[in-house]
């Protein structure tokens, strides 16, 4: 990825999280258009903006990362609260599919990011966050990385079909835990 490391300074910091929450509104609300209007929204100036970002995609692209990381957190505590792997995984996918239904206009704006990794935004995402599963999981294989971006190209397809779709977000997130290969399942397991 080409993004810049993100930086320690807690007014770089608020201010890179003004631009994602504004980016998450304008969203919902249907509103974003332009790096200029995002800005205005934010609260911070367009050189502000490119310091953060190079384009309204990457910063899109990070909205949603931040986004999924959250759900992942909650997964990990419930998983820490007693809920089981394939519980914590399938209310994980289930909020997605919700996220991927509120925000389309910023769904789509991620997945048009193009960082190198020759996967849509979106399914970028999907493998980042499968490579933290896959470090919780503990597995040890010659194949993770494989597995991970097989993963991760399931996860995308399955979930943005559904998320176009009337269908229970619950069912959607059972469907796609169900492809998933057995160490994202119920890695205990192994």
């Amino acid at each position: 990825m080409g993004a810049r490391s993100i930086s320690s300074d807690p007014r770089a910091q608020r201010s890179r999280q003004q631009i994602l929450d504004a980016l998450h509104h304008q969203a919902r609300e249907g509103e974003l258009t332009t790096i200029s209007c995002l800005s205005t929204a934010a609260g911070v100036t367009r050189a502000t903006f490119y310091n953060h970002f190079d384009t309204i995609e990457e910063a899109a692209w990070f909205a949603i990362l931040d986004t999924f990381d959250h759900i992942l957190e909650r997964a990990f505590e419930d998983r820490r609260q007693g809920m089981t792997f394939e519980a914590a995984g399938i209310e994980s996918l289930r909020l997605i599919v919700e996220v991927l239904r509120s925000e389309p206009q910023l769904i789509r704006l991620a997945d048009a990011y193009e960082d190198g990794s020759n996967l849509p935004g979106l399914a970028e995402v999907f493998r980042v966050q499968n490579r933290i599963v896959w470090a919780d999981s503990g597995n040890k294989s010659d194949t993770a990385e494989v597995e991970v971006t097989y993963a991760a190209a399931g996860l995308y397809a399955v979930l943005s079909i559904g998320a176009r779709g009337e269908g229970d977000p619950a069912h959607i997130a059972r469907v796609a835990h169900s492809l998933l290969p057995e160490w994202m399942r119920q890695p205990d397991l192994d």
